[in-house]
């Protein structure tokens, strides 16, 4: 496993929630990643590399664009709005975003039926998706697969 822990950890309990689920694209942006400063440009960035690795990779799907009309529009805008000021808010509270049949496959080959599942991090399903990310060109890294252009007014407030 390359993906360090804490990241694993939160990438299995989010995918799992949006596995049969529609869920707003700002879950992306927020969670607890002891690596990862909250509510940071940092932050911001790992959202957009995980937003654009599992859309690559077939593992989510947008449902509903806001404040955009397709994917090319959709990816320069969550580079250049900040999840974490006000004008990041319809589109990322407002983008639904949801589980693709690949994700549900890979779901159901490593856990248990949803009410038997612990929260334990399940390295298997963690190398699962390494092995996808690697096969659609998007191998594990810390490196910035889509880098955020902030601006003064979309930047967060802590950086500015």
């Amino acid at each position: 496993m390359r993906i360090p822990k804490d990241i694993a950890l939160w990438l299995q309990k989010t995918l799992l929630e949006y596995d049969g689920w529609q869920w707003g694209l700002v879950s992306f942006a927020h969670g607890q990643i002891a690596s990862v400063p909250a509510g940071s440009e940092a932050q911001w960035q790992f959202s957009v590399d995980m937003i654009y690795r599992t859309l690559t990779c077939d593992l989510i799907g947008v449902d509903v664009y806001m404040e955009c009309d397709e994917r090319a529009s959709f990816l320069n805008a969550i580079r250049t709005v900040s999840p974490f000021v006000d004008s990041g808010g319809l589109l990322w509270n407002g983008t639904q975003v949801s589980g693709t049949d690949c994700l549900g496959k890979l779901v159901e080959a490593h856990f248990p039926p949803l009410d038997r599942r612990a929260s334990k991090l399940n390295p298997a399903f963690i190398e699962a998706l390494e092995q996808t990310f690697t096969e659609n060109g998007m191998p594990w890294s810390d490196k910035p697969l889509l880098p955020i252009t902030p601006t003064i007014t979309s930047a967060p407030a802590a950086s500015r």
